[in-house]
């Protein structure tokens, strides 16, 4: 698996090497595109309190076709490093969005198509509970 940043700093978290491993898991050699977003949508007040009170707003957010996976994070960059402990309570957990993709991976592997949203969780549910 291929991991490439958008963003100079950004971290993934847990770690890079959770991610690989659960893609190890799965079976994908693909490309990991990470993409850091403005907190709040825009350069200004949400960004910098951000910067100040250390809390993200914002998601994570995961994409899939085969070959290529894109994960969008909160931008680490121009605001407080990324709290994964904070995005797990507030229910945007970029490595559960991760694990999702992968599942899509897995059945179009199996099955040659990856639209069934069921079958994806399903099998990233089952790919964190392994690694686990």
């Amino acid at each position: 698996m291929r991991v490439i940043r958008y963003c100079g700093r950004e971290r993934l978290p847990g770690g890079e090497r959770i991610w690989r491993r659960l893609a190890l898991r799965a079976g994908f050699a693909g490309t990991l595109c990470v993409f850091g977003y403005g907190v709040g949508g825009r350069p200004g007040g949400e960004q910098r309190k951000a910067e100040r009170t250390g809390e993200l707003g914002g998601i994570g957010l995961a994409d899939y076709e085969p070959g290529l996976i894109r994960v969008w994070l909160p931008c680490a960059c121009q605001a407080a490093d990324l709290d994964p402990d904070q995005l797990a309570a507030e229910g945007s957990d970029p490595l559960s969005s991760f694990a999702h993709e992968l599942g899509h991976h897995v059945q179009h592997r199996r099955r040659g198509a990856y639209w069934n949203e069921a079958v994806a969780e399903r099998y990233g549910r089952l790919l964190l509970r392994e690694l686990s």
